[in-house]
């Protein structure tokens, strides 16, 4: 996690300078940046207000040089999604303050705080159809680098901070996920481009629907349940951190309607939630215990997921492959 980017307004003016996309009125922060620096931009152009999102990388994408052919695909596949615009050098990264920064078209709508089963539903078919899209691409990912030696290096940066029963809480958690992604029968599930970080704050609804999904930077290849597992980590959990099962099923009701999951899937799927929320857990935990050495920098409350994680390893979830096609 990086410090925000202070912008100016001879920066964006420069920036936006070597774009056709009018004149600069205002900008302002996005409050939810937290891995980026994100300023949502209003110029004129003929006499009609225009809105972008520019975002100023703090670090790489996980898609690295493949991030803006992705976006594209995404696009040109009808999927809701804000396409890099490209400037009058036909280039889709720009300069800004010395850091690569995209500009992008602001979507229309609205986070949602208490997403119903229909707004779970419509997240689900959105993934199944960007799994599908992806697939049909030549464009290749690098892997999700959140691996079984990530999240060993990860908690290695916690030794020594943790009391007893976070330390075993997370030995334990650990322990099932290495076991889980050392099998073989695991490492043959169906893998494809995956988001990676589908939580509540990057999509947006309006009265129409589904109306965007932000926030492509942790796009990797991956297993696409994985996907589904960030999912209901976010949306289908209750304050204590435990899953719904009536949420849970009918996100995945809605995400086999459109690409129908393997047994396979559904018998490991509570062990990817572990995994999903293991990974989220030590990623916050990790950045929590460097504030104390940078006072400036973003992070959200790890204990959500150690919630999380400790609901997902008392009540494991199974769904019967028979549910998903009945009534």
């Amino acid at each position: 996690m990086q410090a925000l980017t202070q912008l100016a307004d001879t920066h964006l003016e420069d920036a936006l300078s070597r774009y056709d996309i009018g004149h600069l009125q205002r900008y302002w922060p996005a409050s939810n940046g937290i891995e980026n620096s994100n300023y949502f931009v209003t110029t004129e152009h003929n006499d009609r207000l225009r809105q972008f999102v520019l975002t100023i990388m703090e670090q790489p994408s996980n898609a690295g040089d493949a991030y803006v052919g992705m976006m594209d695909k995404l696009f040109a596949g009808g999927l809701p999604v804000a396409p890099p615009i490209r400037n009058l050098a036909d280039l889709a990264i720009e300069d800004v303050c010395g850091k690569p920064a995209m500009l992008q078209p602001r979507l229309s709508g609205h986070h949602v705080c208490n997403p119903t089963k229909k707004q779970i539903g419509a997240i689900a078919r959105f993934v199944a159809r960007m799994h599908l899209q992806m697939q049909m691409s030549d464009i290749t990912l690098p892997d999700y680098p959140r691996d079984r030696l990530w999240l060993d290096e990860r908690s290695a940066l916690t030794k020594g901070y943790l009391d007893h029963g976070r330390a075993t809480l997370l030995a334990g958690a650990l322990q099932q996920v290495d076991s889980l992604l050392n099998r073989n029968d695991v490492q043959r599930l169906p893998q494809g481009m995956i988001h990676g970080d589908l939580f509540r704050d990057n999509v947006l609804f309006n009265e129409h629907g589904l109306s965007g999904v932000l926030d492509f930077h942790h796009a990797a290849q991956g297993y696409w349940i994985y996907d589904l597992a960030v999912i209901a980590n976010d949306w289908c959990t209750d304050a204590s951190g435990l899953l719904d099962a009536e949420r849970s099923t009918a996100m995945l009701k809605a995400y086999h309607e459109i690409r129908p999951l393997q047994d396979a899937e559904l018998w490991f799927f509570s062990s990817f939630c572990l995994y999903a929320g293991l990974t989220f857990w030590l990623s916050r935990l990790s950045v929590a215990l460097q504030q104390q050495h940078a006072e400036r920098l973003r992070f959200k409350n790890p204990e959500e997921f150690q919630r999380i994680v400790a609901q997902h390893q008392r009540h494991g979830f199974y769904l019967d492959p028979r549910a998903l096609t009945s009534l």
